[in-house]
């Protein structure tokens, strides 16, 4: 199997510490971003279809796929959306549309070279109004929808189920647009990553949009990317994932209007909403909602430039800031952490620079079993905790490691 889905998997697990002290300004991505505050789920909208090209139906048991005559006729779901997406006009320019009328259900697929995906060329749109339910033995082989290495897709919407490997897989592709995307994926046991949008076929994912993911079971992560530029997301909702809600991994010029996430790798190591990777820079995330985590907000490994507004972050193991800069953290609540309500740290290692340029402010920050915010070195420096209100963490409010770290404005209970 690939690298690509192991790659991600390293000693950032390890939690160290870091800290801040210069207010972020205002981003351009920021300011864009504002405008979209409070998009519902499908708001960003992709090109709907008037009509379609081809279309897939199911039978007594036989699958049909027809394109001004009949191109498939058997019994698998997948394949019938492949016949019919092969039947589109070969090398357009414009977009053509298959349209899935029905459910179906795919596997078990052996290894032949090669997961079973249907695989979408150039300016395709899929709407499939249905489910799709993989049913796979062993490995993890099924992909339902993968693209690799072009421009101008849409799968506009989709239900899947079951075991797959992942459920939408996009890999070096520019001009994406996901629509409505449901999966309850409890089936999984090895990789099970709801969406992954990638840089694993030779180059950077670029001008990738996604309106509403909802993920529940997944093995690993809802939904990551890794080597991605200008994504903009409306809401990930997440309940149950073995990994994180939303992984932006070495990804630019992000906007994500809300990360909802619910027992995402709760106990584990993992958060709702992660950065890692050298992510960065130019990201902003409106909101943040966090419950029983792992951990509610995570991150590490050389990210920078991010701006998180209006957190709830409740009952997580921990939030961690980890070899970071340029983090801006405003407005919200941080309550009920296993551990500091928010710990600022740098790992003792070269591989990324220390933390630096984080700010805390605008929060409530209460109830945490350690300090509300703690601040650890080596080489933490100039971080500002600011205009906060504590009360009633264990430990103490704030602890800070570095004297250029500034502290002012805060509040604190009787």
């Amino acid at each position: 199997m690939s690298q690509d889905d192991t790659r991600e998997r390293s000693s950032e697990e390890a939690e160290c510490t870091d800290s801040n002290t210069t207010i972020p300004s205002v981003t351009r991505r920021r300011t864009l971003s504002l405008a979209a505050t409070g998009l519902a789920a499908g708001a960003i909208g992709t090109a709907q279809a008037d009509n379609h090209d081809a279309e897939v139906w199911q039978t007594d048991g036989t699958w049909y796929a027809a394109n001004d005559g009949t191109v498939y006729e058997g019994p698998d779901h997948l394949d019938a959306i492949q016949a019919a997406v092969d039947s589109l006009t070969a090398g357009r320019t414009s977009k053509e549309t298959v349209l899935i009328k029905n459910s179906g259900t795919v596997g078990p697929h052996s290894w032949d070279g090669d997961v079973k995906a249907v695989d979408l060329p150039s300016y395709t749109v899929i709407d499939h109004n249905g489910t799709i339910s993989v049913e796979d033995t062993g490995e993890d082989l099924i992909v339902p929808f993968r693209a690799q290495s072009v421009e101008s897709i849409e799968i506009q919407n989709v239900t899947i189920e079951g075991n797959p490997r992942y459920g939408i897989w996009v890999q070096s592709c520019s001009d994406v647009q996901l629509g409505t995307i449901n999966m309850s994926l409890w089936d999984t046991e090895t990789i099970g990553i709801g969406i992954r949008i990638d840089d694993s076929d030779g180059g950077r994912s670029q001008n990738v949009s996604l309106d509403y993911a909802f993920v529940e079971g997944s093995q690993h992560h809802g939904v990551e990317t890794y080597g991605v530029d200008d994504l903009t997301i409306g809401t990930v909702e997440t309940v149950d994932t073995g990994g994180c809600g939303l992984l932006l991994n070495d990804t630019a010029y992000a906007t994500v209007d809300h990360v909802d996430a619910t027992r995402a790798d709760q106990g584990g190591g993992y958060a709702g909403f992660r950065c890692a990777n050298s992510a960065g820079p130019e990201i902003v995330v409106n909101r943040v909602d966090a419950v029983d985590c792992g951990r509610g907000i995570f991150t590490v490994s050389g990210s920078e430039g991010i701006e998180i507004y209006n957190i709830y972050l409740d009952g997580n193991g921990g939030n961690l800031v980890q070899d970071t800069r340029y983090l801006l953290i405003d407005s919200g609540t941080v309550t009920n952490t296993g551990s500091s309500g928010i710990r600022i740290d740098s790992r003792d290692s070269a591989d990324y620079p220390h933390t630096s340029d984080v700010t805390i402010r605008n929060l409530d920050i209460t109830g945490n079993a350690e300090y509300g915010v703690y601040e650890t070195g080596p080489d933490t420096e100039s971080n500002a905790i600011v205009n906060n209100y504590f009360c009633n963490n264990a430990s103490g409010a704030i602890e800070t490691y570095a004297n250029s770290t500034e502290v002012s404005g805060n509040s604190y209970c009787g």
